[in-house]
């Protein structure tokens, strides 16, 4: 993990010197998992946002020992999206894992790739923006790799009918009788687990916790220390399976800052979230967070009406994630025009730790036990570094498929300020499609729906890219299959 007031640091100086240090490789790895296809997606943004007319793309296969089976390097040169089904590429392999890498002369600034890793499914597809690279040299892996520390934000559920999962990746070396270390604290409730793991390079392994830990365990905090790894930089991927059916609905793990003493200079920090209706909205927040007691509350507008929720406590001491249903407070506010809510966490005492993680939690309202979306998100807080002059410049991806009902949501993070015109275009593998013009107040947000936009018979990833002149313009995409209710959703890029 790297210091929080470093990443601030680092991105000030290349404002100030956008050459110093460049990036001309890019790079993730996408897992084969069982019963679907992996896909990966992502819109030309080194041409759309950059003007680079040139990026090299190499996509490699590789088998369950490690080893290269086959390559193919594309020119990613067309303003388009390009959407990527790895598993027909090399069909006539017998794929573990993707390695996939960007190349240019010029600088890519970002080394984590703006992409999309999908699987699909018969009844699921589940969607998460890049989580884990190769580093591109030693002096990377001294800064990158300094600070190991425990992952979590990890949903559990294990039952008759789900179980929770999570995915260890390895790097460019084999992974030998190494160590994982896995805590479960509820309440009065603490289990502790030693594991023992050997992974060839370049693969992954696959871990249920109905095999680590007793049934019938839910809403506990999961923390995970991975063994530590040269030049590699990973996160689990975690999320909860359908037994019988394998779906599955996973996203990144996050940092356990709870030994780190690392603080903004405010006490207050915040995030503006879109509110589906026709959806469950929900918030789960992880006691990761460094040393603090938090008060936690949700805001909702209704035309000219405020109301904020009662005030609940979590610290980092707590043995028990903290839960808010923001449909429930919705009707007990008898609120019939929300479109946003706003996540509002008070330290009780001195200032804000500077990462409050929380997982955004959208779903379909027809079957309890089908699948909930789980987006990792981080508050924004007034003390971060925000560029002079900066404006709101976004892009992300949300699937066009008419077994899905698929719904985009945008919005601002401050629920203050003064309302702005957005402008998106959107894209899907033939290119440009349509522009949407709108004006967005900031206790709102827009929520468009894929059937409105795109020709919803034709299956496809489809890209938006959104301008406006405030720089805190962010989107939340979320799509729920029709028929088993199971959903994903991510924040944009």
């Amino acid at each position: 993990m790297k210091d929080y007031h470093q990443v601030q640091k680092d991105r000030k100086k290349y404002h100030i010197q956008p050459f110093k240090n460049t990036v001309h490789r890019s790079s993730l790895i996408a897992p084969m998992m069982t019963g679907c296809d992996t896909w990966i997606s992502f819109i030309n943004h080194f041409l759309i946002k950059r003007g680079y007319k040139s990026v090299a793309l190499k996509l490699s296969a590789i088998d369950d020992k490690g080893k290269l089976l086959d390559s193919r390097t594309l020119q990613i040169e067309e303003p388009k999206v390009y959407a990527l089904n790895l598993t027909d590429i090399f069909k006539s392999f017998k794929v573990k894992n993707f390695l996939i890498d960007f190349f240019s002369e010029k600088n890519l600034f970002v080394p984590f790739p703006a992409v999309i890793v999908s699987h699909m499914g018969k009844d699921f597809c589940n969607i998460v923006h890049s989580y884990n690279r190769i580093l591109n040299d030693s002096f990377e892996d001294d800064e990158i790799n300094k600070n190991q520390v425990h992952e979590s934000s990890i949903d559990l559920k294990i039952d008759k009918e789900y179980d929770t999962f999570f995915n260890l990746s390895s790097g460019i070396y084999d992974l030998k009788n190494e160590n994982i270390f896995i805590n479960y604290e509820k309440k009065k409730i603490k289990i502790k687990k030693k594991l023992k793991v050997s992974v060839p390079r370049l693969s992954y392994k696959s871990f249920y916790l109905s095999k680590i830990l007793p049934g019938n365990l839910d809403e506990g905090v999961i923390k995970i220390k991975q063994p530590k790894q040269s030049m590699f930089y990973g996160r689990l991927l975690a999320g909860q399976m359908n037994k019988k059916t394998k779906a599955f609905s996973a996203n990144h793990s996050y940092y356990v800052s709870s030994n780190k003493k690392e603080y903004f200079n405010s006490s207050e920090s915040y995030k503006n979230y879109p509110y589906f209706k026709d959806f469950i909205n929900r918030i789960t927040m992880y006691p990761i967070f460094s040393p603090s007691k938090l008060d936690v509350s949700i805001k909702l507008f209704n035309k000219n009406d405020v109301f904020i929720s009662s005030k609940k406590t979590i610290s980092s001491s707590s043995k028990q994630a903290l839960s808010i249903n923001v449909n429930d407070l919705v009707k007990s506010a008898n609120f019939k025009n929300v479109t946003a809510f706003t996540v509002i966490v008070k330290s009780q005492k001195g200032k804000i730790p500077t990462r409050v993680n929380h997982q955004l939690i959208y779903g379909g309202l027809d079957k309890e036990n089908s699948l909930k979306s789980s987006i990792a998100v981080s508050l924004a807080n007034d003390d971060r570094f925000v560029p002079n002059h900066k404006k709101g410049f976004i892009w992300g991806q949300m699937i066009n498929n008419k077994d899905y009902n698929s719904k985009i949501g945008f919005c601002f993070y401050s629920s203050s300020g003064k309302e702005d015109k957005i402008k998106i275009d959107f894209y899907n593998s033939n290119g440009y499609l349509k522009t949407i013009k709108h004006n967005l107040h900031p206790q709102k947000s827009l929520i468009l729906s894929a059937n409105k936009i795109f020709n919803e018979k034709k299956f496809d990833f489809c890209w938006y890219v959104a301008k406006c002149e405030r720089h805190d313009l962010s989107a939340y995409s979320v799509h729920v299959n029709k028929k088993s209710q199971n959903s994903s959703g991510e924040h944009n890029f």
